[in-house]
């Protein structure tokens, strides 16, 4: 493998700057559990997690500004899907500190290989396509879709499907209508 390594043999397949957008949205969906529903929004705390470890969930919900119930459920499904351990403060029992943990700290490092290992800038980027979606909670399937779609150029529901995560029928048509709606991808001919 060369020197620089996992990012040169990543960049040596994908010939593109699409396609690594590709590979890096696999990576945060493994590293959440395999889920491409998951948000976007629940990568950025992923990640903010793994940049401070031993963090509190206080201290992510003010470095994201994000509110006390919000925080609350991604914490608790991070959790509960074994991307982050909780570790209760030595002086101070109520404390519980936040650490990312096995597969979920392997698959982010994968990701943050191509943004040169900097937590902040995976973060800008994850944010920079939470503000492309207008009013909803984008997942990573949105996102994959939307990078499938501009690889591609046009193309019809089933090659984007294919290079898609694997879903039912409805859930990927549903996430690609909703593209439609919001005026990201455009409806061609070949979408049938």
């Amino acid at each position: 493998m060369p020197q620089n390594g996992l990012k040169n043999a990543h960049n040596q397949v994908s010939a593109n700057k699409v396609q690594q957008l590709g590979l890096i949205l696999d990576h945060l969906v493994d590293a959440l559990g395999g889920d491409p529903s998951s948000t976007l929004r629940r990568a950025v705390i992923l990640a903010d997690i793994d940049e401070f470890p031993g963090t509190t969930q206080a201290e992510v919900m003010d470095r994201l500004n994000l509110n006390k119930s919000a925080i609350n459920r991604d914490i608790e499904w991070l959790h509960d899907y074994g991307c982050i351990m909780r570790e209760p403060g030595t002086t101070d029992g109520r404390v519980i500190h936040i650490v990312t943990c096995g597969y979920s700290k392997k698959n982010l490092g994968l990701a943050l290989d191509y943004f040169e290992n900097s937590h902040k800038k995976l973060k800008i980027f994850l944010e920079g396509l939470i503000d492309m979606f207008s009013d909803r909670k984008p997942t990573l399937r949105d996102a994959k879709l939307l990078a499938t779609m501009a690889d591609l150029g046009e193309a019809s529901k089933q090659e984007l499907f294919g290079r898609s995560y694997n879903g039912a029928q409805t859930t990927n048509s549903r996430a690609l209508e909703s593209l439609v709606e919001e005026g990201l991808i455009k409806r061609t001919g070949t979408d049938a």
